[in-house]
């Protein structure tokens, strides 16, 4: 049975794992914190867990922890904590052209081979006019498929040379987007052609 608290001395702020954690956010202490992260933590002996056996007091079936060791000792730790944290930037849901922002080459890139391949297609065919541009489409809608065709063709090699007893369902998976591709191929066709 638990001591009690000597005359004249001020009760200890006892919680639960559960109610800790959600102190800890409310306080602003910790952006986020479950019981089971506080429990881990109370297990692992490289935490520094600053609560010993004799801290903890049992009401019911339930455990509890002082309060007022486990705050300023979260405190220092999260305030050193490594590593790159959660993501705090806000992110605009608009395109980088319409924010006024300019492109990194890396967003240009699909636009920029698309606008490629057709002024070489352009170029093979001669002016521009609508018989041309439909032709350039034709070719790329090809290039496409052809594209498409290929990297089925590629998976469908890694399917005939492996082992696919040995985990079906992801053997499955790659069947599947083999069949996906050369759906895709031919719709490509279809489409243009």
């Amino acid at each position: 049975m638990p001591e009690d608290t000597p005359q004249g001395e001020e009760q200890r702020t006892m919680l639960t794992f559960t109610e800790a954690a959600e102190r800890l956010v409310l306080d602003g202490i910790a952006r986020s914190m479950t019981a089971e992260g506080l429990r881990r933590l109370a297990r692992d002996p490289a935490s520094g867990w600053p609560i010993t056996e004799k801290d903890y007091r049992v009401v019911g079936k339930t455990r509890t922890l002082p309060y007022d060791v486990l705050a300023p000792y979260m405190r220092e730790r999260l305030g050193k904590r490594r590593g790159r944290g959660p993501d705090t930037r806000k992110r605009s849901t608009q395109p980088k052209q319409q924010r006024g922002e300019s492109m990194t080459a890396q967003d240009e890139a699909p636009a920029v081979l698309r606008d490629e391949i057709l002024q070489r297609l352009y170029r093979s065919y001669g002016a521009r006019d609508v018989h041309t541009m439909s032709a350039a489409q034709k070719l790329l809608a090809d290039y496409r498929a052809a594209v498409l065709t290929e990297a089925a063709d590629r998976y469908q090699g890694f399917i005939d040379n492996a082992d696919t007893g040995a985990d079906p369902r992801y053997w499955t998976g790659i069947r599947d987007m083999v069949i996906g591709l050369r759906h895709m191929a031919a719709e490509q066709q279809k489409t243009e052609g």
